[in-house]
């Protein structure tokens, strides 16, 4: 439609020269990349020809090259084309694609005539400039002006409703589609299926799925998405092999997403055959598809498989491809296989990313080495990725884990603007330290610096509570969460809630709490009382706690294992054979306990009463002789906390005591590291008592200072006392 000029006008040239122009047009686009059309200089076969300059304009728009484009905008008020709606037209698309949608604006409020098109283009550049409300008013717009929106223009409205979760907006427009009967366009229809998923409205999404009169491979693929997206595999799965049936070939998207799924649900043998089926194809080798087929190898925990996949894609596996077989070590806890991957793309080439560190920093924070942690350190450093916040968070994380606060507080410090990741990490190091104050200092110096806490950061200061035994701290905490900060507590939260009351002696409180709980009670959130009641010695609580848990997970080890403990404490010897036997019949197998150490870049790894060492006699003589310099000062084993606390009815096994994993860790040690050096060892489970207390005569009598870290927190021993005063 025709209507008056409202907007501003465009500047003029002055210079008649056009052989001048097509020389600067000519010019700018070889300096800017852009290949020009043959003949731009010749004034008569491209200047005067409406055809070119439209062809240019969108040339710019597809390049994003906005000076070029400007040169032409110049020309085509120079040779007169401006106010033809074409010419016009593809300027709002130039100015719109490269992002300067203010000047598009302009020169469509110029327009003489508008039409559908011209709105499209407009509309189109304020949603992939991110300016949904502009766009909407637009939209709004063109029915003042009784121009119908087309398949397209609905098509990129409906999609942006999806991109900015407008739900309102997109029922509306799903209406309006409706009453204009444009539904049945695959485009629109396609968009809206993706829309919907977005939304999370599955139903709706396949109610229009099933309607469609005729499906193609961008509404399976669609749907298919969706119900992936929501983590409803099987369905998804399902819709994969219907889309195959009814004869549609999947593309590299749909195959990754089924790929997925398979090792998600872990669907073995779909997986398997899936893979075959590329191999037959041709497709397995893709960077795309291969990536894909390594994840989901690592998903279904055949990391053979999945190192296999990733050495037939050869020179093809890119970073992702590298990244997904490293995580997938580390997932399945093969935490030494997840280094060395790291080390062969170092020495491959293999161009390293930020998530690359990311995934060699939490192997090292799985099984701590610090030596390890160092020299990915000095490889961020040099690839210049120490800026990352991704990265830097990653690297106080495993610095906390290994035990070494100082290189965590430095990585921080170093960080311009810390995000609210980089906070929790260096909060939680602090609370697995066990230094409450620090944790809540630096919890209170975010909250000034505008950075509000998550969820993450009040469950590291909850942590530190209850390491610390502060109840009433954790107390306040807890009530703050939703009252200051509005963060909805999680499970997570109540576990260490309850872990709270139940390490500081207050059970009744921790079952009241637990009995008051908004959620369902989970085995998780029963376990720390559990723990207390074994702790506090309240076997008739432990007893009903134990009951509770087993009735959710009847197969949990440490169940057996504290009541069996709880029995052998009073005496109960009969209870205690019936709990073994229980084990016995469930199979139930309970986690061997070990610890290890590095040393001169190596790590060694402890069993109890492990022998396999090369320097088990030295390792051996150096421990009996610090239990015998111990008893000197009347230290005797509190023989209670061995988890197999007897060999027959309740005899203990001292022995087995004595040579505890930790304490074997130790004294290799003492005998392979310089005088003065702090000994760091790691413990896959909670230190004894014994344990705990020999290590404090240990820090004294040689001098050194001892790290030891098991699976709840940090234990710094120093010159005979813990930083967890005995509390843990």
């Amino acid at each position: 439609m025709t209507r008056p000029v409202n907007g501003s006008e465009m500047g003029v040239i002055e210079d008649t020269d056009f052989e001048l122009i097509g020389g600067i047009i000519y010019d700018a686009c070889k300096e800017q990349g852009v290949n020009a059309m043959p003949g731009l200089l010749c004034w008569e076969w491209n200047l005067t020809d409406k055809k070119n300059i439209v062809d240019q304009l969108s040339y710019c728009s597809r390049e994003g090259n906005l000076g070029v484009g400007k040169i032409f905008h110049a020309l085509v008020i120079k040779t007169g084309f401006c106010g033809d709606k074409i010419v016009d037209t593809a300027l709002v698309n130039m100015y719109a694609k490269c992002g300067e949608i203010g000047s598009a604006v302009k020169v469509f409020d110029g327009m003489l005539s508008i039409d559908v098109a011209s709105y499209n283009c407009l509309i189109s550049g304020f949603l992939s400039n991110e300016m949904f409300d502009e766009a909407l008013g637009f939209f709004a717009q063109m029915g003042v002006w009784e121009i119908r929106p087309n398949h397209y223009t609905f098509s990129i409205m409906i999609s942006g409703c999806g991109s900015v979760f407008a739900i309102n907006e997109g029922i509306q427009l799903h209406a309006h589609v409706v009453k204009l009967q444009h539904v049945v366009n695959g485009v629109v229809a396609n968009s809206l299926l993706t829309m919907y998923c977005k939304f999370g409205m599955m139903e709706n999404a396949q109610s229009l799925f099933q309607s469609l009169p005729k499906k193609n491979v961008v509404s399976w693929t669609a749907i298919i998405s969706g119900l992936y997206q929501q983590r409803a595999l099987e369905k998804a799965l399902l819709q994969f092999y219907l889309m195959r049936q009814h004869g549609f070939e999947p593309n590299e998207y749909t195959l990754t997403m089924a790929l997925s799924s398979c090792g998600g649900i872990k669907q073995f043998d779909n997986g398997y055959a899936l893979h075959a089926q590329l191999v037959k194809k041709g497709m397995a080798s893709g960077a795309f598809v291969g990536t894909a087929i390594v994840d989901m190898y690592t998903e279904l925990g055949q990391m053979d498989n999945a190192e296999k996949q990733l050495q037939e894609m050869g020179t093809i596996a890119s970073a992702v491809s590298w990244n997904a077989l490293i995580a997938g070590f580390v997932h399945n806890n093969n935490i030494e296989a997840a280094l060395k991957a790291f080390h062969k793309m170092v020495l491959n080439y293999v161009p390293i990313d930020e998530y690359t560190f990311s995934n060699a920093l939490k192997a090292c924070s799985s099984f701590p080495s610090l030596s390890t942690s160092r020299q990915i350190h000095c490889w961020v450093i040099k690839a210049s990725s120490e800026r990352n916040l991704h990265v830097a968070s990653s690297l106080i994380e495993a610095y906390g884990k290994c035990g070494s606060l100082d290189d965590a507080e430095k990585v921080f410090d170093q960080i311009s603007m810390p995000d609210i990741v980089s906070w929790n990490c260096l909060v939680k190091a602090y609370s697995q330290h066990g230094y409450f104050e620090k944790a809540v200092s630096l919890f209170k110096k975010m909250v000034v610096e505008g950075v509000k806490p998550s969820g993450s950061t009040f469950l590291a200061v909850l942590s530190a509570c209850s390491h610390c035994g502060l109840v009433q701290e954790g107390k306040e905490f807890f009530k703050s969460m939703l009252m200051n900060y509005s963060v909805i507590p999680e499970e997570t939260h109540y576990c260490c809630m309850v872990d709270l009351f139940s390490r500081s002696g207050h059970l009744e409180d921790a079952l009241d709490f637990i009995k008051r709980l908004p959620i369902k009670p989970t085995a998780p959130i029963w376990r720390p009382l559990l723990a207390g009641c074994r702790c506090h010695c309240d076997l008739q609580l432990g007893e009903y706690v134990a009951n509770r848990i087993l009735e959710l997970e009847p197969d949990d080890a440490s169940v057996h294992v504290t009541l069996s403990n709880m029995y052998f404490d009073v005496g109960r010897l009969g209870e205690l054979v019936k709990q073994r036997e229980l084990m016995k019949l469930k199979e139930v197998k309970k986690e061997p306990g070990y610890s290890w150490i590095e040393v001169k870049n190596k790590t060694y790894k402890f069993f109890s009463g492990d022998t396999t060492h090369p320097q088990t006699p030295e390792v051996y003589d150096l421990l009996e002789k610090l239990i015998n310099d111990i008893r000197v000062v009347n230290h005797a084993s509190t023989l209670s906390e061995i988890s197999t606390p007897h060999t027959e009815l309740g005899l203990c096994n001292e022995g087995k005591l004595l040579y505890h994993s930790e304490k074997l860790a130790v004294c290799f040690g003492l005998l392979n590291l310089p005088a003065g050096t702090p000994i760091r060892i790691f413990k896959n489970i909670r230190v004894c008592s014994d344990c705990h207390t020999t290590m404090k005569h240990i820090s004294k009598i040689t001098k050194h200072e001892i790290l030891l870290r098991d699976n709840y927190r940090f234990h710094h021993f120093k010159q005979g006392c813990c930083s967890c005063g005995d509390f843990w």
